[in-house]
C-alpha cells in the first residue's frame, strides 16, 4: 500500500518534517514488527528522520502512544540509549523521531562473526541491560503505561501462560487442551516466578530485534510497553530469544555474565536469582509461543511462524532440567506439542541458529 494513502499529510506534520529539515513526499515505508504501528523514512540528507504514525493507538486516558512518549521521553533525559523524540503530536497519532537505521543485534549475529565477538556484543547488551533496569527505574512513574504499571501474577496468568494455552495449543496447533488442565503447574509457576521482592524498570521485549546497532552502539527500541517488574524478567527475553537461538551453554555464561554485572548497582543473592530466573524464563518462553502463534494464524504474518520450532524447543528443553521437572502437565503437553510441530510444520518452519 502507498504510504500516501495512510499517513494524513496534516499542515502540523508538514510543518514539523519542515521544521527538522525534510520533506513528506520523500517518505519511504518501513518494514514494520509485530504491533500495528506504522513507520517510515525521510531521507534528509545528513540527518534523515523516523516518521512514527498510529492513529488509534490502544489505552485510554494514557494511550500506547503516550507511553512511547513518556518513557522514551524519561529514558533519554536518564542519558539511557533510546532514539531521541523531536516531536509528538497527540491529536493526529505521529512521531518525529531520530533513525537509528536498519542493523540490529540479530543482523550481526546472523552476519555470522566469530562467537568471541558475538559474546562481546551480548555483554554489552547486559550492560546496557543492567544501565536500562537500574537507572531507568529511578524517576519512573507508573501512570506512564498504558497498559498495566506492573508485572505481575494476573498479567503472567493472563498474557502469558493462557495466552500459550489459547493462541499456541488451541490456536495454532489445534490440541484440545485448556488452561484449567493445566492450571496447577501454572499456579506453581506464578508462585515461584513471582515471590515479594524488589521491583525495577521492565521493558518486556528486550530481545535481539529491539537493539539497534547505531555508529557500533546499542541503541534500544520498543519501550512503550514498559513497567515494574523483576530483574530476571528481560535477562531471560534476552537470552531465550529466538531469533537467535543462542546455545544453551552461552545462556548460562551470559546468566553469570549478568550477575557480575548487577553486582556493581545492588546486592544479589545468586541462588535465588538464578531460581527465579529459571522460573521466569519458562514464563518467556510461554509469552513467546503465544505471540508468534497469535502473529502467524491472527495478524497474517507468517514470517514469524518459523521462530516457533526454535521457542519450542527451548520450552522442552528448560521443562527437562530442574525446576521444570516439577510441573509435569506442562512438560507431557509440550512433549504432544513437539510431536505435532515436527509431523506437521517441522518441514517449512526450520528455526534460526547460531
Amino acid at each position: 500500500m502507498h504510504s500516501m494513502a495512510i499517513v494524513p499529510l496534516s499542515a502540523a506534520l508538514r510543518q514539523a518534517v519542515a521544521d527538522n529539515g525534510g520533506q513528506l513526499p520523500d517518505l519511504v515505508p518501513l518494514g514494520g514488527d509485530g504491533s500495528d504501528r506504522q513507520f517510515f523514512r525521510l531521507p534528509n540528507g545528513a540527518r534523515s528522520l523516523i516518521l512514527l504514525y498510529q492513529s488509534h493507538p490502544p489505552g485510554r486516558t494514557v494511550t500506547e502512544n503516550d507511553s512511547y512518549f513518556y518513557i522514551g521521553r524519561h529514558l533519554w533525559q536518564r542519558g539511557l540509549p533510546v532514539p531521541e523524540i523531536y516531536h509528538y503530536c497527540r491529536e493526529e497519532g505521529w512521531f518525529l523521531l531520530e533513525d537509528l537505521g536498519d542493523w540490529n543485534l540479530q543482523d550481526e549475529v546472523q552476519a555470522r562473526p566469530t562467537p568471541e565477538a558475538i559474546l562481546a556484543k551480548y555483554n554489552e547488551a547486559l550492560k546496557l541491560l543492567v544501565r536500562v533496569q537500574i537507572e531507568g527505574h529511578q524517576g519512573f512513574d507508573p501512570a506512564w503505561c498504558f497498559d498495566t504499571p506492573v508485572y505481575d501474577h494476573k498479567l503472567v496468568r493472563e498474557r502469558e501462560c493462557h495466552y500459550f494455552v489459547r493462541a499456541f495449543l488451541q490456536g495454532f496447533l489445534g490440541m484440545a487442551i485448556t488452561p484449567e488442565h493445566l492450571e496447577a503447574d501454572f499456579g506453581q509457576l506464578l508462585a515461584q516466578a513471582l515471590p515479594a521482592g524488589k521491583r525495577f524498570f521492565l521493558h518486556r521485549d528486550f530481545q535481539s530485534r529491539n537493539l539497534m546497532i547505531k555508529a557500533g552502539c546499542l541503541r534500544l527500541i520498543d519501550f512503550q510497553g514498559s513497567r515494574l517488574g523483576p530483574l530476571a524478567y528481560d535477562l531471560a527475553a534476552l537470552l531465550l530469544d529466538p531469533y537467535v537461538a543462542l546455545p544453551l551453554d552461552w545462556q548460562e555464561r551470559l546468566l553469570q555474565d549478568y550477575l557480575k554485572l548487577v553486582k556493581d548497582y545492588l546486592p544479589v543473592d545468586e541462588g535465588a536469582f538464578t531460581e527465579q530466573y529459571e522460573y521466569l524464563a519458562i514464563c518467556r518462553n510461554l509469552q513467546i509461543l503465544g505471540a508468534f502463534s497469535f502473529l502467524t494464524r491472527v495478524k497474517g504474518k507468517p514470517q514469524f511462524a518459523q521462530y516457533l520450532p526454535p521457542a519450542l524447543a527451548g520450552l522442552r528443553d528448560r521443562l527437562a532440567q530442574p525446576p521444570g521437572q516439577a510441573f509435569p502437565r506442562l512438560r507431557q503437553v509440550v512433549e504432544q506439542a513437539s510431536e505435532i510441530l515436527r509431523s506437521g510444520f517441522g518441514g517449512p518452519l526450520a528455526g534460526t541458529m547460531v
